[in-house]
């Protein structure tokens, strides 16, 4: 059963400078066939409670604990975002070229828009990227677009813009109050970029940007300029749009703000082994053939969800996560079986879970599923940041690393350099401006 006692504790004591946390949460969870239908928010608290129940029946409790120091804004172990109210996205890279992870904030509320946090050895020290008041989204991405050799970043425009970004890396003229150089992506259309991920999807060798547009109800592909510095607007393709008139019912319940039939979610992955990484997304992989991007369902009951693919039952295709971003719904796996994507409930009740990875967490060669819930608006004061540890046939062992920590757009990744996994915390608008970070010191004896 999970601890409550543990959790407690963690509360009590999370803002002090510097917090080093035991866990023994440990569950093992066996995936089970069928997904419940939360159909409206009235049951969100039946929700909730049947996840903890969960816990109870499902499984034996196995040790696997794991210690973590907890830094924070709140606590002063942090530098201030010098954010706002709305931190909409966050990016994890090696920006500097040291070696070490770097990490990148947004907010839409407010100028600064995007700042960056410099690891050093002596703590973390915020720079500037962008001065100006700017309407980021939720998503992002990285990569060499200049092809100068270091790591440039890419934000798309909210609901408000009809623009995507994309920052150059200024690498080594780092100055702490001197903002990047903005240069856009796309500037027409239809408004709203909800997650862009880069990748070669059409195995020509070359990275391709692609991109949801909601208010256009696409996918886009852009390919970059043989000069991006000098370019005014990408050539972007849609390469699959949706129809907004009508939707199959959802998995799940959802703010009343999403879209019919609205799609989200990123990831990549060679699906069906032809060597060619395909896309995931909206409850559908994408193959690249004959010029032309095929859509294929997975779960069409489960478009407005977070994605992630990786191979979490040894032996065939790689299987698909998908959870719920905005709203209360399970945690689901795909497996795919002679042609059909088999659905299997991982966790129910996931409350606004817009946090998911998948990652070898401890190092078993048996891929791991990272999620956190936001506390949007201050509620969900129980939100969980959780490991779910594999065993490459499809059950899991639960790790709670946290809990009531409000986390979106979260990151897993090595932070210091040690070679380990470590955690971004970042709130939407849970207490915010706040950022958590969340350091692996490994398994206690």
């Amino acid at each position: 059963m999970i601890g409550r006692f543990e959790s407690i504790l963690f509360l009590l004591f999370c803002f002090s400078p510097v917090q080093i946390y035991p866990q023994e949460n440990n569950d093992l969870i066996r995936s089970s066939t069928g997904v419940e239908n939360y159909s409206n928010t009235d049951n969100a608290t039946f929700n909730r409670n049947y996840y903890h129940n969960f816990h109870d029946w499902s499984m034996d409790t196995l040790p696997d604990n794991y210690r973590w120091k907890h830094l924070s804004s709140a606590s002063g172990s942090l530098p201030p975002t010098g954010l706002g109210s709305q931190q909409t996205s966050s990016l994890v890279a090696d920006i500097d070229k040291d070696g070490i992870n770097d990490i990148v904030l947004t907010d839409r509320s407010v100028s600064p828009s995007v700042v960056w946090f410099r690891y050093t050895p002596k703590g973390y020290k915020k720079y500037l990227i962008d001065s100006s008041k700017t309407r980021i989204e939720a998503g992002s991405a990285i990569h060499d677009i200049d092809r100068d050799g270091d790591t440039d970043i890419v934000f798309g425009g909210d609901a408000g813009s009809n623009e995507v970004w994309w920052w150059e890396n200024p690498f080594p003229d780092f100055r702490e109050t001197k903002p990047w150089k903005r240069h856009t992506i796309k500037r027409s259309g239809m408004n709203k970029h909800h997650d862009q991920i880069f990748g070669d999807f059409d195995g020509d060798g070359g990275f391709e940007l692609v991109f949801w547009n909601q208010g256009s109800n696409s996918l886009i592909i852009a390919e970059i300029p043989d000069n991006p510095a000098d370019s005014d607007e990408w050539a972007c393709t849609p390469i699959y749009q949706y129809s907004s008139d009508s939707e199959m019912q959802q998995t799940g319940s959802y703010p009343s703000w999403k879209g019919t039939n609205e799609h989200e979610g990123l990831d990549k992955i060679d699906i069906d082994d032809d060597g060619i990484e395909d896309i995931v997304g909206g409850g559908l992989w994408f193959k690249y053939k004959n010029g032309m991007y095929i859509p294929n369902s997975v779960d069409h009951a489960y478009t407005f969800s977070r994605c992630a693919a990786g191979q979490l039952i040894e032996g065939g295709r790689p299987e698909i996560v998908l959870v719920v971003g905005d709203g209360i719904a399970p945690m689901n796996m795909y497996e795919w079986i002679d042609g059909t994507w088999t659905r299997k409930m991982i966790l129910p009740g996931i409350d606004n879970g817009h946090t998911l990875d998948i990652i070898d967490f401890n190092g078993d060669s048996h891929l791991d599923i990272f999620n956190a819930e936001m506390r949007l608006d201050g509620g969900n004061d129980d939100a969980m940041i959780r490991i779910l540890l594999g065993d490459g046939k499809g059950n899991f062992r639960v790790h709670i690393v946290a809990e009531g920590i409000g986390v979106h757009e979260g990151k897993i990744s090595d932070l210091d350099g040690d070679g380990d996994f470590d955690i971004l915390a970042k709130p939407y608008n849970w207490e915010t401006p706040r950022i958590d970070i969340f350091l692996n010191l490994g398994k206690t004896e």
